[in-house]
């Protein structure tokens, strides 16, 4: 089975359409949890399409410009990251961080609002989350791993902070193209 590809513009450092660009004062607003989730019904849909579109891994409201506490994540292989695990769809309004394991893993992150760059970035190995599912239910569900990095870079989108501010050094900071070329194990 052929891998999906990778969005080309975001690889080649350009925005994929919609999206909102480091810099932009959107990405640090601060965000307001809902208080009904049928209000983000069509948002939530608008992420996933968008997420599926660009063949990403996860994609929060301030990416595309609202400031509101919403995220999806859906982890698929693609051609830039083959190896890493695959997770379903995952739909999270108002999402906390509750507890995080004290071991971390340092590990490749890139991002749509950083098109075209890469770095090492230490994460949490597990998570424990409280969110709102789409239908309204509150869940409490405790993450590991890749899908856990993923959690967690999102939800520091929440928060107005990008994966630049969480890299201990700048010295791995690599184009998406030198990762593909160079670091990918």
């Amino acid at each position: 089975m052929a891998l999906a590809k990778s969005d080309r513009s975001w690889i080649s450092g350009l925005a994929g359409e919609g999206i909102v660009t480091l810099g932009d004062p959107r990405l640090k607003a601060q965000t307001v949890g809902v208080a009904d989730v049928d209000d983000v019904a069509e948002l939530l849909t608008i992420l996933v399409d968008r997420l599926r579109s660009l063949n990403g891994a996860g994609l929060s409201a301030p990416q595309i410009g609202a400031s509101v506490k919403v995220t999806v994540v859906e982890v698929r292989k693609t051609d830039v990251f083959p190896d890493r695990p695959e997770f379903p769809l995952l739909q999270m309004v108002n999402p906390v961080i509750v507890a995080r394991s004290k071991t971390t893993i340092v590990d490749w992150e890139g991002c749509f609002v950083v098109p075209g760059l890469m770095g090492l970035v230490p994460r949490a190995e597990t998570v424990t989350v409280e969110y709102v599912s789409p239908e309204g239910e509150r869940v409490a569900s405790e993450f590991s791993g890749y899908v856990a990095r993923v959690i967690q870079h999102e939800l520091d989108h929440l928060d107005g902070v990008e994966f630049l501010s969480r890299m201990p050094s700048l010295e791995t900071l690599t184009t998406v193209q030198n990762f593909v070329d160079f670091h990918r194990e």
